[in-house]
């Protein structure tokens, strides 16, 4: 049964709702909101992140490179001839032929010689024959076939002689052309190796020195890039520096207390109070 005016949230008990509303002091809490407002806005502009720069290759870099790419197979010509040269020193002797710019230019006059001796001999032996009147005999004859051969056996020994030392020359010359040749070839290539690496030496000279450059160039530009973004997000550490203060102060609130209470209604003062007295009328009666 509800009871006009009897209001249904009512608390018998008398109970108060409050709620607490703690705030920061009003200055402060103005700068909060002003640093919340400065930060809102820092947000909401992008922020443009420079390139980081690369540094190029160093001239002197770029010189190793272009000399290195300029010095390959330059051993090469030296290799060829290395190996034209020891191929060269493996020929074989020739001696039909090698000989002869050995042999003695004077055989000639050598051969020549003998001949007008061996033809004073036969003069000789011929008046000899011819005043002893034996011109024409058989002894005269054996006599002259002997000095014929004599005569041919000299010649030839003579020939020989110059053949066999044209030959000793020829072959002791073509051996020491030969162990020349190997000797140049193993001279030739060392020139090649040499060569290439007194190149690569220079090379990596040009090369470390242009890297020193290339990384001083590099350290100083990534200190401008550090710099710029210092720059850039200065602001903002600004901004976290303040905050970190706000953070760190200690607090002064204020409390804002707001409450109801349940007030009392007259018609159900009046009925409480009217049913109070029935009881009472009711218990004297039946006394």
């Amino acid at each position: 049964m509800s009871i006009p005016g009897l209001s249904d949230g009512a608390d018998p008990a008398g109970t108060t709702f409050g709620t607490q509303f703690t705030r920061e002091a009003p200055q402060i809490e103005a700068r909060k909101l002003q640093l919340m407002d400065t930060a809102s806005g820092f947000a909401k502009d992008p922020v443009t992140i420079p390139g980081q720069q690369v540094s190029p290759f160093t001239d002197l870099q770029n010189e190793a490179f272009t000399r290195t790419q300029q010095g390959l197979g330059k051993f090469q010509p030296y290799l060829n001839t290395a190996t034209q040269q020891l191929l060269d020193s493996t020929a074989a002797y020739d001696p039909t032929t090698a000989y002869k710019q050995y042999m003695n230019p004077y055989q000639n006059e050598v051969i020549s010689g003998i001949e007008q001796q061996f033809d004073k001999m036969e003069n000789q032996a011929n008046l000899s024959a011819a005043q002893a009147g034996a011109f024409g005999g058989a002894r005269q004859g054996i006599q002259t076939a002997e000095l014929g051969r004599q005569r041919a056996d000299a010649v030839g020994q003579a020939q020989a002689q110059n053949y066999g030392q044209a030959q000793q020359q020829a072959q002791a010359q073509f051996s020491n052309q030969m162990q020349r040749q190997q000797t140049a070839a193993q001279g030739i290539a060392g020139l090649g190796a040499q060569q290439q690496a007194l190149q690569q030496g220079d090379i990596a000279s040009a090369m470390s020195a242009g890297s020193v450059q290339q990384q001083q160039a590099q350290q100083i530009s990534d200190a401008q890039y550090r710099q710029q973004l210092q720059q850039l997000y200065e602001p903002y550490q600004r901004l976290g520096f303040v905050s970190d203060i706000y953070q760190g102060m200690p607090s002064s609130g204020m409390s804002t207390t707001m409450g109801t209470s349940p007030m009392t209604n007259p018609l159900a003062q009046a009925v409480g109070t009217g049913i109070t007295g029935l009881a009472g009328y009711q218990a004297l009666k039946g006394s």
